[in-house]
């Protein structure tokens, strides 16, 4: 039995879903959690940013050194490596026709340069918007939608 799998995430949690065919009805398989978006930015670190002193034009000098990503951008991109792993592993399994992944723009985004080559040949279709909190008839009703027209310009 061949099916189609379906990602549809933010940056907290994705859910997977699959659909037996285009005109199947949506199964809900497993909920990927990120624990660590939905925390405030001091949750996530206690330490202050590093110090730096010099000796520029003959007094002393502080700065505070700065990190380029915030915590809150680091955890949002393990979560994208996991995600990318997930929708890799799903893509790669026998029986799998094709992934459709739903995602904001800037997670396509980030996603987008996490998958191999290989994966990204296996998408059926992207919606890129957020759609995680969409009631199940409206997400299908959407997947059917893009799928079907990814089906017309396959022809």
């Amino acid at each position: 039995m061949s099916t189609i799998k379906i990602f549809v995430a933010d940056t907290r949690h994705a859910h997977v879903f699959e659909m037996p065919s285009p005109t199947g009805t949506l199964r809900k398989i497993t909920t990927l959690e990120n624990p660590y978006t939905g925390k405030h930015e001091r949750d996530l670190g206690a330490d202050a940013p590093g110090r730096r002193m010099s000796r520029a034009g003959g007094g002393l000098r502080v700065t505070a050194l700065e990190g380029r990503t915030t915590l809150k951008q680091h955890a949002t991109e393990l979560f994208v490596k996991l995600l990318a792993r997930s929708v890799s592993g799903e893509a790669r399994t026998p029986g799998v026709k094709g992934v459709v992944l739903i995602a904001s723009p800037r997670l396509m985004g980030l996603l987008e340069e996490q998958l191999p080559k290989t994966v990204q040949k296996r998408i059926v279709a992207q919606i890129r918007r957020d759609l995680v909190d969409v009631p199940r008839l409206e997400l299908q009703k959407r997947v059917k939608t893009a799928v079907q027209k990814a089906a017309l310009t396959a022809l």
